[in-house]
């Protein structure tokens, strides 16, 4: 190291950095890394600020994130280097120092911290407000900041952190990325997931962030729970799940008790996105087998689904009054309608519902008693049109239909006995003109004002 030193002062750099190139840090015992580090260390500190050293700098960082794969006594000896901390600190807030050189500072940071819980609360507590705050901007320092927050946080390091504000950071990450259509950085999934499927504090955390972020956590556990087998892991620990259960229940009853001009707040919308996910959960195990046993919870689904529908044939017309013209059905998939359906918080609502309906009562005779009981199926049969509000619909109704039928001759006594007593009101046949054999739909710059849909 000495000859490295050499070097770098006669500015021979080349030949600096093929000796740094050379050292085998991981054949030196502690006795000898305690020297040599020193050397690396200074040699950094004089190379750091300078673009033409800059290969130099970022050398004795790596060979320094080597050696602390040796062990807790190597990461000891690099912290506890007299004013090593401080002189980080100034390195990684000072913007004009390379990014590089920076980056592979808090790179470092992260190796000191792996199962060391006493270097995890030294570097947490010097570096707390400047890692959250990379956390949150998801700059290119993210996955390292996050990575050095994980570590403290599984080892339950004493650093004044706790779930709800590391779940308000980490999905204000979550957000930026989201808007910008990019996934999240590595380690903002890898904390999330823990805190989703392992921690004893999500719960908690849960409970105290904003409604807003609450919503943004629930989507982003409904990802979650959608992926293939191979990349969701492990199961969301169940008291989040449970909780979340409870949650959807008790405040789904504002749905339930509430009139139209109340469904566009935040609250709702904290519902309907509870629901989706409950909805997606029904397809996905170990959860739909659990959630198959909850008969309040078919009830509940039932009981929406009910309300829903008495809403949306309000004469003034509504977010959940079906979009059933064949016209409007096409301009929507085209992107051409004047409504905005797909931004709607009532969008594939009434389709979730009744996928719901459809899982819980497979082979669950008493969800299908409850069907049947509760008026839900009928509810049930009137959602087989077509619907642009909610893809789908009539698929997952025929579905539920299916299954409520399932080995019950009660509801299939309760289907057959239906007679018809006329074709129900469908806009559709209003829009079509049958002529020579053909089914065409009429240009609405033909159509007399009366005829067009409203």
């Amino acid at each position: 190291m000495e000859q490295i030193a050499q070097k770098v002062a006669e500015k021979d750099f080349e030949a600096a950095l093929h000796a740094l190139n050379e050292l085998n840090i991981s054949s030196c015992d502690y006795d000898h890394f305690k020297s040599e580090s020193d050397r690396i260390l200074e040699t950094f500190l004089t190379c750091h600020g300078d673009s033409d050293r800059n290969k130099i700098a970022i050398k004795c960082l790596n060979l320094l994130k080597r050696s602390c794969a040796m062990g807790e006594s190597f990461q000891n000896e690099i912290l506890s280097k007299e004013l090593f901390l401080s002189h980080i600190k100034r390195i990684v807030e000072d913007d004009s120092i390379p990014e590089s050189v920076r980056l592979n500072c808090l790179q470092l940071l992260a190796n000191l911290c792996v199962q060391n819980k006493p270097n995890q609360q030294r570097i947490l507590n010097e570096f707390k407000e400047y890692l959250l705050k990379n956390i949150e901007a998801n700059s290119n320092f993210t996955n390292a900041a996050t990575m050095i927050v994980y570590n403290a946080f599984i080892y339950k390091a004493d650093i004044g952190l706790d779930a709800q504000e590391l779940l308000t950071v980490l999905l204000a990450n979550v957000e930026t990325n989201r808007l910008a259509q990019q996934e999240a950085p590595e380690f903002v999934g890898i904390f999330l997931e823990y805190l989703m499927c392992d921690s004893n504090e999500v719960v908690d955390g849960y409970e105290r962030i904003e409604c807003g972020k609450r919503i943004l956590f629930v989507r982003y556990l409904n990802e979650y729970i959608r992926q293939d087998h191979d990349r969701r892991g492990r199961p969301l620990q169940q008291d989040l799940f449970k909780h979340l259960l409870v949650d959807f229940k008790k405040k789904s009853d504002c749905v339930l008790k509430t009139v139209d001009n109340y469904l566009d707040g935040e609250k709702t919308n904290e519902v309907f996105t509870l629901l989706v996910f409950f909805a997606d959960a029904t397809c996905v195990e170990p959860y739909g087998s659990f959630l198959r046993q909850d008969g309040a919870l078919f009830l509940n689904m039932g009981c929406l689904l009910r309300q829903l529908q008495a809403i949306g044939k309000s004469e003034t017309g509504n977010m959940f009054t079906p979009v059933q013209k064949i016209e409007e059905i096409l301009k929507v998939k085209q992107g051409n309608s004047e409504l905005s359906i797909e931004h709607d918080i009532s969008f594939s609502l009434k389709s979730s519902l009744v996928k719901a309906l459809a899982n819980l009562s497979y082979k669950n005779k008493k969800n299908q008693n409850l069907a049947r009981d509760m008026q839900i199926m009928a509810a049930i049969l009137e959602c087989t049109n077509l619907d642009a509000r909610n893809p789908l619909i009539k698929e997952w109704s025929i579905l539920a239909i299916r299954n409520l039928c399932d080995d019950n001759l009660e509801n299939q006594k309760f289907v057959a006995s239906l007679t018809k007593v006329g074709d129900a009101e469908n806009s559709l046949l209003t829009e079509y003109n049958s002529a020579g054999g053909t089914i065409r739909i009429k240009d609405s710059s033909t159509c007399s004002p009366s005829s067009r849909g409203q």
